[in-house]
């Protein structure tokens, strides 16, 4: 066993008063009496109780000195040996994901593994040092090795969970990265287990201990939610929804639908037990705004009870349709309310730049325009384009499906009577394939978006499938450049968001002034003051641009939408998967408060105890 303090052993010097003052006999008066006839019988009997009595004092001594000695100790902070517990590197790993605001009887888990990582600091003995890591989505290093109970118990008092998922992977595998070391590195997991478990192949010198948080199990919760605007009328919607039903028992839950806050519809889901189920809805809204979907559901998670959403307000999109006869494909435009439509001749066309797009059905200009154009079957020169050929009946073996060009299209099976064959340029990206063909290509550049078509619409019968207004809206918004499908996706929670990419949010990412504050779910406003300042949106809800005191603007909403996080059920057992055996703490396991405290508490003990034995009947 070692000292933390020694120095304090000093006070052992306290032996030699206290023995002095025991040693030091007490001097008698001298008294002058009548007679010693009544004293002789008093001196008799004191004779026959002197050795009684010193037994008493001896005793007595040895109690102050033991209490001397303990308290001594106690100041010294006595280290167990190494054999038992040692100096030891610590990790803490800390839940800080959604599923610990789990509310349980005595409160949510997040603050019984509060309690739990503060034994672990508490346990903390002479030598030990401790790394604090907090894990939601990612593990974030809260403190490094320290010794410092003081800086690790206020660290641990500002965190806070956050809405999110977990991922322990991330976590364990930074142990691997941990600068080798011959202390034995114990790692406490604190956490509810509510996730799959990890697989992981820790070091030989590497011991475990699960701190588990947590019995509930009954939650239901949305888990998938995403709205988009439909392609021929950005101003109806459709809603698609998951509700994952993580109990025992069936369950029926009301589920609202509310946007810009006013009710809108209303539905009752039926969710087998340990199932999930999907809904697709179609909703109108004509000038955009907040969508908001609750299940009125009671249970111990009530964040994935709620999902938001932004609608965008159309933005009009100004379309120049340089035209001779083609009545189907200005007809897709007018059909498209989104679209502000102006058809000329080829005599009578305008400059692009007061056009968002300019479509090109015949006489394209001798040179590309500045602005963002649509060549069908023939285009201006300085393009780069080479024809190499004739296509007859060519057929559609490819197409790019994940860009927003041809998003939502089926484009098998169409005829196609000619087309021209085509060697482009290498900045052009092709969208639609005949073998190796381009029938569809899409050239981008900074100042322009330049879309060709290698064939006439005309001689095939694609403007009499779904997919011809489609692609026609698709086109003209992707040239745009408001990616205003784009701009209803909810971006992930969890992420930080610069001053850059907030002006970009909601309202079809058009720009607008400057974001100096952000107000979160929560009522918190965080401050852009710095260029480096992002906002944390780690909070499910709708978050809003603060223009005044009550002026609020809205930017973007967050969902958990986390199918694990829903299930909050946790891990009896350690959640970590390993091909070897993992080395859990047999030794050292220790929660709660150092050697010296138990010394303290002794000596304390034995000095009411010498106290009342020997000194109360002197006070009464």
């Amino acid at each position: 066993m070692g000292l933390a303090s020694p120095i304090m052993l000093a006070f052992l010097g306290l032996f030699i008063p206290v023995i002095a003052l025991y040693l030091l006999k007490q001097r008698r008066r001298r008294v002058q009496v009548p007679t010693l006839l009544f004293w002789d019988k008093i001196l008799r009997d004191e004779q026959t109780v002197t050795s009684l009595t010193r037994l008493k004092k001896l005793l007595s001594l040895l109690l102050q000195l033991l209490f001397i000695l303990l308290l001594t100790l106690a100041l010294a902070r006595p280290i167990l040996s190494e054999g038992l517990t040692g100096a030891r590197r610590i990790v803490l790993l800390l839940d800080t994901s959604a599923s610990m605001l789990v509310q349980e009887e005595a409160g949510t888990r997040f603050e019984a593994a509060k309690q739990h990582a503060s034994d672990v600091v508490k346990g903390m003995a002479q030598g030990d040092t401790l790394m604090l890591v907090s894990v939601n989505q990612e593990a974030d290093i809260i403190r490094p090795f320290t010794n410092s109970k003081r800086d690790l118990e206020s660290a641990l008092e500002s965190l806070r969970p956050i809405h999110t998922g977990t991922n322990f992977e991330s976590a364990l595998h930074l142990l691997d990265h941990l600068d080798p070391s011959e202390q034995d590195t114990h790692v406490y997991i604190v956490t509810d287990g509510a996730f799959e478990a990890v697989k992981y192949e820790p070091k030989e010198s590497f011991e475990f201990a699960y701190l588990n948080v947590g019995e509930s199990s009954h939650n239901v919760g949305i888990t998938a939610f995403q709205v988009r605007p439909l392609p021929d009328s950005p101003r109806d919607f459709q809603l698609h929804l998951e509700v994952t039903n993580g109990s025992d028992q069936a369950v029926t839950a009301p589920l609202e639908l509310r946007i810009n806050g006013a009710l809108t519809d209303a539905y009752e889901l039926t969710i087998p037990p340990h199932e999930k189920i999907t809904r697709l809805i179609r909703q109108y809204s004509a000038d955009g705004g907040t969508v908001e979907v609750f299940i009125d559901h009671p249970d111990s998670f009530s964040i994935d009870n709620r999902a938001f959403a932004l609608l965008a307000p159309p933005d009009p999109i100004k379309v120049q349709l340089v035209i001779t006869g083609n009545l189907f494909l200005e007809s897709a435009l007018l059909t498209d309310r989104n679209v502000e439509l102006e058809v000329v001749g080829p005599s009578a066309v305008k400059p692009s730049e007061d056009f968002d797009v300019t479509i090109y059905t015949s006489s394209p200009p001798k040179s590309t325009p500045a602005g963002n154009s649509i060549f069908i079957n023939q285009w201006p020169g300085d393009l780069g384009i080479t024809r190499t050929g004739d296509l007859e009946s060519p057929l559609i073996t490819d197409w790019i499906r994940e860009h927003p060009i041809n998003r939502h299209l089926g484009l098998q099976n169409i005829s196609i009577t000619s087309a021209q064959q085509l060697s482009l340029p290498n900045d052009f990206e092709v969208l639609v394939h005949s073998f190796e063909s381009p029938l569809i290509a899409l050239q981008e550049k900074t100042d322009r978006k330049v879309m060709i078509v290698a064939f006439d619409p005309l001689a095939t019968d694609l403007p009499l499938r779904v997919a011809f207004p489609i692609m026609v809206a698709n086109a003209v918004r992707h040239l745009q450049g408001s990616g205003h499908a784009d701009a209803w996706m909810n971006p992930q929670i969890g992420k930080g968001f610069s001053r850059d990419e907030l002006v970009t949010f909601a309202k079809g990412n058009k720009p607008r002034t400057a974001v100096d504050k952000v107000r979160g779910p929560d009522g918190v406003v965080q401050f852009l003051n710095k260029p480096e300042s992002l906002v944390q949106a780690d909070q499910v809800g709708l978050y809003w641009l603060a223009k005044g005191e009550d002026s609020v603007e809205p930017l973007f909403a967050v969902n958990l939408e986390s199918p694990s996080e829903t299930q909050i059920s946790g891990s009896p057992t350690i959640p970590i998967e390993s091909t070897s055996e993992l080395h859990e703490i047999s030794s050292g396991f220790r929660l709660g408060y150092e050697p010296w405290f138990f010394v303290a508490l002794v000596a304390a003990l034995l000095s009411i105890s010498e106290w009342f034995l020997y000194h109360r009947r002197l006070i009464e």
